[in-house]
């Protein structure tokens, strides 16, 4: 049994809840026991997933230079891009850090869970073009 005191317009009542079935309550209010219908929403618990980066699949030589010339913003061959649209809540990387396939680089937050965001290649961080707390769109680099 859970017992409480609420107030309702300068009035305080005391609720006891003495059970819970699954669309129904049973409970006391100022001594007065009442059967009242229920609805629950339930929400399903939801482990943060570990997110693996997209990646543009590699090019020919030409089109992979062409890339490299491409205006601010393009993305390259090996840029780690977000998966989602979110927030980045932590880098864990620095330029000139070497990483390995299965590092995480950084977290991000998106549709309100924190995701790991893994590399998955052995290379070099040569630049890192957001900072934390920046927002930032599906496939950013």
């Amino acid at each position: 049994m859970q017992e409480y005191i609420i107030t309702v317009k300068d009035r305080s009542h005391k609720v006891i809840i003495k059970k819970i079935k699954t669309d129904t309550a049973i409970f006391e209010v100022n001594g007065e026991e009442y059967e009242v219908g229920i609805e629950r929403k339930f929400t399903r618990h939801v482990e943060p997933l570990e997110v693996k980066p997209t990646l543009k699949p590699a090019a020919t030589a030409e089109v992979a230079e062409k890339i490299k010339e491409g205006p601010a913003g393009t993305v390259q061959a090996n840029e780690i891009v977000a998966p989602l649209p979110g927030m980045i809540l932590k880098i864990l990387v620095r330029s000139g850090q070497k990483v390995n396939p299965g590092d995480t680089v950084m977290k991000m937050e998106a549709m309100k869970m924190e995701n790991a965001i893994i590399t998955d290649r052995t290379g070099i961080v040569k630049k890192i073009f957001v900072k934390e707390g920046n927002a930032v769109l599906e496939n950013s680099p």
